[in-house]
């Protein structure tokens, strides 16, 4: 009964943000980007081991790379560590409707990222959510049809996995001359 309910607000005040949301739209590349927006689920030290190979890849590219993470819990894993660049949204900012709220998550909404990734390989609200509202020109997500409305370039994968996600996406974004 709480999710349902829970599921119907985060649908409505996502309805309602988005359509007062516009951005501009642009194609970017690996070598392109200068800033780079990241979206994820922090879950598994496995994900975000490969994770971090995405955002040293860019790094090593010259680009700006900030993280705004999700984690359900107030007691952050051992094995994660918060640097300058990488935020963790908790419990305390998603509340009992699971809206990521807060400065920090003010602050990466408002920021017009060359690309932005949303690294969430489940059907999860508070990662879809960031990414959604985001003001990021290219925004790269796999493909479902959640995503189809709100993302400019989409990765099929047969293994949905996050080693094949980064994979994929760093091959195509290095295809991509601009």
């Amino acid at each position: 009964m709480l999710d349902k309910i829970r599921h119907t607000i985060q649908s409505l005040v996502l309805k309602i943000k988005l359509k007062r949301h516009t951005r501009e739209i642009a194609m970017s590349s690996m070598n392109a980007a200068k800033t780079v927006g990241v979206v994820c689920l922090v879950d598994k030290e496995t994900n975000w081991n490969e994770i971090k190979k995405v955002i040293k890849e860019f790094q090593e590219k010259g680009a700006k790379v900030e993280v705004m993470g999700v984690f359900y819990g107030n007691v952050k894993p051992l094995w994660y560590i918060e640097t300058l660049n990488v935020t963790l949204c908790t419990d305390k900012e998603l509340g009992l409707t699971q809206i990521p709220t807060g400065m920090h998550v003010r602050e990466f909404l408002s920021r017009e990222f060359d690309v932005l990734i949303n690294f969430s390989i489940k059907e999860d609200f508070a990662p879809f959510y960031l990414a959604a509202l985001s003001k990021a020109r290219f925004k790269i997500a796999l493909d479902s049809d959640k995503n189809r409305n709100h993302f400019d370039m989409l990765l099929k994968l047969e293994d949905i996995n996050m080693e094949e996600y980064q994979k994929q996406l760093i091959h195509y974004l290095s295809k991509i001359n601009i």
